[in-house]
């Protein structure tokens, strides 16, 4: 964990992410990056060049004003930041951005405008989508010290899940090892589940290799977007970690993913690791 990258538009759910961000900062020793996208002016007709300016310097002003609110926090946190400003689409902004090498993207849920606390705004949805980074989508602040890892025996599974325990080592966290197994296989055969649920997580634990931290297992059965976020609620959990299979743009729109409906359900934080990662 090196270099963090943190989109901001001065709402609520930025702020939040720029707090997680320095949250993770102090404690793994990466740099920040905040960004922050002016949005493009289109104008549908010809305005007088000094009203143009006048517009323009405005919206210069309120950038300049979200990035110096940002690096009053940062300072407070004694977390080294640097700052960049550009004017563009919001998300395709953050996405060629976030190509630079970056270990982690954290984003606010949502921007200004949303008034459901836990939904996904359209610049995020966006975002997660096509990040080749982990994404942090946070939704409340927390001390990061309770989570829920979700595995499912794929290679990616185990990616998200060695990237995670890393993340966890240097936070200090509580980890509980999930696998949720369809219930359709449980009802045709419980025993049959339940022998390859707890293969799954035995064989992720041997994965991981040694470790610091106490990591508790977990097996559950039903829908597997379901009961992550059923499981999330009632354990109070800070963050979900799961990896994202990378399925392509038009199966991810007509079959859905496991992790784009637990960043959509959740009401914690969710830790998106994509398989391009």
């Amino acid at each position: 964990m090196n270099k963090i990258l943190v989109p901001i538009d001065g709402s609520a759910a930025s702020v939040m992410a720029e707090e997680t961000a320095a949250t993770i900062a102090k404690k793994t020793g990466a740099s920040v990056t905040v960004l922050h996208v002016m949005p493009e002016m289109r104008i549908g007709y010809r305005l007088p060049t000094n009203i143009q300016d006048e517009l323009l310097g405005s919206v210069q002003q309120h950038a300049e004003s979200i990035i110096n609110s940002a690096r009053a926090l940062f300072a407070e946190e004694k977390v080294k930041v640097e700052t960049e400003i550009f004017s563009g689409d919001l998300a395709n902004s953050i996405l060629e951005f976030s190509k630079e090498y970056y270990d982690l993207l954290v984003i606010g849920a949502h921007g200004e405008n949303e008034k459901d606390p836990y939904a996904l705004g359209s610049v995020t949805k966006k975002v997660i989508m096509y990040a080749v980074c982990p994404t942090l989508i946070v939704k409340k602040l927390s001390s990061l010290s309770n989570l829920l890892l979700c595995v499912d025996g794929s290679k990616n599974s185990i990616k998200a899940l060695k990237y995670a325990l890393g993340l966890a080592e240097k936070l200090r966290a509580k980890v509980t090892l999930l696998n949720v197994q369809d219930q359709k296989l449980y009802k045709a055969s419980p025993k049959t589940a339940k022998e390859i649920g707890d293969k799954i997580l035995s064989k992720s634990l041997v994965e991981t290799g040694k470790t610091k931290i106490k990591i508790d297992k977990r097996l559950e059965f039903g829908v597997p977007s379901d009961k992550i976020v059923e499981v999330a609620e009632q354990g109070n959990y800070d963050l979900i970690i799961l990896g994202s299979r990378g399925l392509g743009t038009i199966r991810r729109f007509l079959l859905g993913s496991v992790s784009d409906d637990v960043s959509h359900k959740a009401k914690c934080s969710v830790l998106i690791i994509p398989a391009k990662a």
